[in-house]
Formats: structure tokens, C-alpha cells, sequence
């Protein structure tokens, strides 16, 4: 990178938003140094921004950040995290995972309304994401997830002039933008007169250089955010200059809810293929033992396997043998509601023991002869699906969400309707005595996963993402 590009650099951060001096001065030359040797050498440093990261996470998304931060380092690439507290009794500062950010109102901490009390947790999570870049000096951030996290991080970023990534796999551009406290509190068109008179004594300016409310002066209010139907592509105060999602079908909700992402790329995620693939069982196996993985919740459809177990002991030409194994946890009530309707019919259903999901899975799907992806609600994508193919299972799953995409009936799986238990009843029924298509659908899943899905691929398709965004950067 040339000097002249480097002091390009900081010309462009002038936002309210930037630090105030002296320590603007400081970001503003370690941002530089930590840019300009990227094409001399591959190696590129890359600041992760996450909401949760490994030990301490709730899920696959968390596990899979983790596992693309790897297999960058593994490349030669330099990375940091910076993450929240989640698990920890202090923060976590100069390591290569820094745990210093403050979650509002996720994975049971408390919802931060009141404005006082949110303006502290907003300029803390903004000096850390500053003094982090400062410290750091990368060449490119990496955001992961904001769930939990300030959205106005958005604004900062885009003002700190290091070119930003944005790799959406989760709901929380669609879920929380509209829903964040803060820039709720100050663009909100409702009536509110503390935002009020802060406005008219100047001060929102100020609170703008610690923590932004806005993306700049001018988009003082965002009533098209708070329609009760955005309009696509109507939100013009959120930039999104380079972002890849996990599905297309991800991306199009990003964009029905008011997004500017059209000139989004979509990047599938990956899984250790080496970890899960086993041998695709023969036209002769029984398919007796069904297995659903899912967190267990009113909307996992978990019910409706159950049901469905139900609707095959009622027909003499279904097998009696077939059982049901359950793994997961989740709310309490609705794994009530399965017990008593098993123990009420007296079904072969199986609660699995939940330990360690890395390590247990692989062992769970080799157990097992078939999948049921039972999801009810859209889900951006389906590790477990994914996973179960590499294992060589054939698969019956609902076409919902990201699983659209990658669900094809009688080629590479079974699909059936949410919620209808009757039909789940029958794809069970037809994949017992369909043995040859059976085994031919799955051995196609498993080609198809192999492929395509293997961390290998994906990590390919990440890193040349990264590094095209920082030849688009240099371009501007």
C-alpha cells in the first residue's frame, strides 16, 4: 500500500464518531501502519467481532466463528476476537481473544432501557471497540454477530475507516436493528422529550463522538425503520459496503426488511467434514432408529415427529420397531408437553443426554438410521442437516429458511410440510420401502456435503471475500 493510500486513510475519518484528540491522533496512525503492508505479504490482520466465542457459547453459529478464526491462523493470517463477557467474572483484555464487550437483554442478561444506564453500556462497548482497533491495527474487521450487541457498532465502524466485513449468518440484522435501545431512544419518530432537549442544547453531537446515535448528522430520525412493513432497500442509513450471508434466503429477509445488501454475495457455511462423514448403509439396513436434533422449543417441531411416531403405530403396514432418539435442550414446559404425550401413548421415544456437542455428535448420528429435521419457523441454515449427510444418514426435513436451498426431495432427501405430522408419517414410511432411493439420496447428500461443505472450500471462499474487499477498499 502506498504512502499517499495510507494517509487516504485518515483523511476519510472524520465523522463525529472518531475519537476526540489526542487520541484520535493515536488511532488514526495505527490504523495506517497496520494497513499498509498487505500487499507485500499474505498474511492480513483480521479483527473478529462477536457476540459469544468459544469456551463460553449457546450454539453452532459461536462454534463455527471459532472454527473459520482457526483455519484463517492455520493460513498465516493474524487474528484477534473481541467479544463480550459472557462466562466471565472480569474482562478479558490483550490476548488474542479479548472478552470486553457488555451484552444487553441476550443469553440471560438484562434488558438496559433506562437512558442513563444505556448510555454507559454503549460508550464502554464503543471504547472497547475503539481502543481494540487502536491497540490491534487491522488490516480488515470481520463482524460475525451483533446479536446482543450495539448496532450503532455499525456506524463506528463505518467511520473508523478500516474496510469492514460483514458475515451474516444469525437473524440480528432482521430481529434487533429496529428493536436496539439505543438508536431505538434517539430515532424512534415518536415523541420524546429528553432526546428532545438534549437535541436542542447540542449535546446529541457529543454523545455522537463516544457512541453514535445516527450515521451521520441528517438522518436525525428513521421512521421507514419502525414501519410496521419497511419498504425493501429503504433503509439508506445502514452501509453495508461488503457483507456475505450463510443463504439466500437470509439475504432476501435482509433486504425485505429494508436492507441495501442486493450486491450481497452468499457464502454457505462449513462443517469438519473429517469429524462427521461415516459409510452410507446399505439398500438393506433397516431404517428403525430416527434421530432429531434441534434446540426444544414450540417452533422445533419436535412435537410433530412425535406425532408422527404416533400416526405409524396406528398403520399395520408400518413397522412397530421404529423409535425416536430426542438430543437437545431448551424450554422447560415444552419438553414437558413431549414427555407427557410419549408417556400417554406409550411411544418408543428417547431422551438423549446432552454433554458435549463437539464431541458427542459425530458418535449420535452413527447411532442412528435417518434424520428428522423438524424445524417449524425459518432458520438461516442447518448445521445439524449438513452434519447428518456428511454421516451418510438420509434425511426428512421440513423446506423452510435456509434449508431450502439445500433440501431437494427424491434427489438428495425427503421433505415434507411444517407441522404435518401426517406427512412426516408417510416420508417415514417411504423411506423404509424405498431402500434403492434411499441409499441413493444419501450417498448424493453426502457427495454434495464432501464438496462443497468441507471447511477447506469455505475458508477458500472467506479468505479471497476478505481480501477482495481490501482491494475494493484501496480502489475508493
Amino acid at each position: 500500500m502506498t504512502i499517499a493510500s495510507s494517509r487516504s486513510l485518515a483523511d476519510r475519518i472524520s465523522s463525529p464518531s472518531s475519537p476526540s484528540q489526542p487520541s484520535r491522533d493515536k488511532f488514526l496512525k495505527t490504523v495506517s501502519v497496520g494497513t499498509r503492508f498487505f500487499y507485500a505479504c499474505a498474511r492480513v490482520k483480521i479483527l473478529v467481532v462477536t457476540n459469544l466465542y468459544p469456551p463460553h457459547h449457546a450454539g453452532t453459529f459461536d462454534l463455527r466463528c471459532e472454527s473459520t478464526v482457526n483455519n484463517l491462523k492455520l493460513r498465516g493470517h493474524q487474528l484477534r476476537v473481541l467479544t463480550s463477557t459472557h462466562g466471565m467474572h472480569v474482562a478479558q483484555r490483550g490476548a488474542e481473544v479479548e472478552r470486553r464487550l457488555l451484552l444487553n437483554g441476550v443469553y440471560d442478561h438484562d434488558l438496559v432501557t433506562n437512558y442513563n444506564e444505556l448510555k454507559n453500556l454503549e460508550y464502554e462497548n464503543h471504547a472497547a471497540l475503539r481502543e481494540t482497533i487502536t491497540s490491534f491495527a487491522p488490516d480488515v474487521v470481520h463482524v460475525f454477530s451483533l446479536f446482543g450487541l450495539p448496532k450503532s457498532f455499525i456506524f463506528t465502524l463505518r467511520h473508523c475507516g478500516v474496510p469492514t466485513v460483514y458475515d451474516v449468518a444469525d437473524n440480528w440484522m432482521m430481529l434487533e436493528v429496529r428493536n436496539d435501545p439505543w438508536l431505538r431512544w434517539w430515532n424512534h419518530p415518536g415523541m420524546n422529550m429528553s432526546r428532545k432537549a438534549l437535541e436542542l442544547a447540542g449535546q446529541r453531537a457529543g454523545i455522537d463522538a463516544e457512541a453514535p446515535t445516527r450515521l451521520m448528522k441528517g438522518y436525525d430520525r428513521m421512521p421507514e425503520l419502525y414501519a410496521e412493513r419497511p419498504l425493501p432497500n429503504s433503509l439508506n442509513a445502514f452501509r453495508f459496503d461488503r457483507i456475505y450471508f450463510a443463504s439466500p434466503w437470509l439475504k432476501e429477509a435482509a433486504e425485505t426488511a429494508g436492507f441495501q445488501v442486493a450486491h450481497a454475495e452468499v457464502i454457505y457455511p462449513g462443517i469438519p467434514t473429517q469429524t462427521f462423514v461415516g459409510e452410507v448403509k446399505p439398500a438393506g439396513a433397516a431404517v428403525d432408529k430416527l434421530l432429531v436434533v434441534s434446540a426444544l422449543h414450540k417452533r422445533s417441531g419436535v412435537l410433530t415427529a412425535v406425532k408422527a411416531l404416533q400416526q405409524l403405530r396406528k398403520n399395520p403396514a408400518a413397522a412397530t420397531r421404529v423409535s425416536l432418539s430426542i438430543y437437545g435442550k431448551g424450554d422447560s414446559n415444552y419438553i414437558a408437553e413431549l414427555r407427557s404425550l410419549i408417556a400417554l401413548k406409550q411411544l418408543p421415544v428417547e431422551f438423549l443426554n446432552v454433554s458435549n456437542l463437539v464431541r458427542d455428535l459425530p458418535a449420535v448420528y452413527r447411532r442412528h438410521d435417518a434424520l428428522l429435521y423438524t424445524s417449524e419457523e425459518p432458520e438461516p441454515f442447518s448445521f445439524t442437516v449438513l452434519e447428518a449427510m456428511a454421516a451418510g444418514l438420509p434425511v426428512i426435513g421440513t423446506v423452510i429458511g435456509g434449508t431450502r436451498e439445500l433440501l431437494r426431495h427424491g434427489e438428495n432427501a425427503f421433505t415434507y410440510n411444517p407441522g404435518d405430522d401426517y406427512e412426516l408419517a408417510t416420508r417415514i414410511q417411504e423411506l423404509q420401502l424405498s431402500p434403492a432411493l434411499r441409499t441413493q439420496m444419501a450417498e448424493a447428500a453426502q457427495s454434495e456435503v464432501l464438496a462443497q461443505f468441507n471447511e477447506t472450500t469455505v475458508t477458500d471462499r472467506i479468505e479471497s471475500f476478505l481480501e477482495t474487499s481490501l482491494q475494493t477498499w484501496q480502489q475508493t
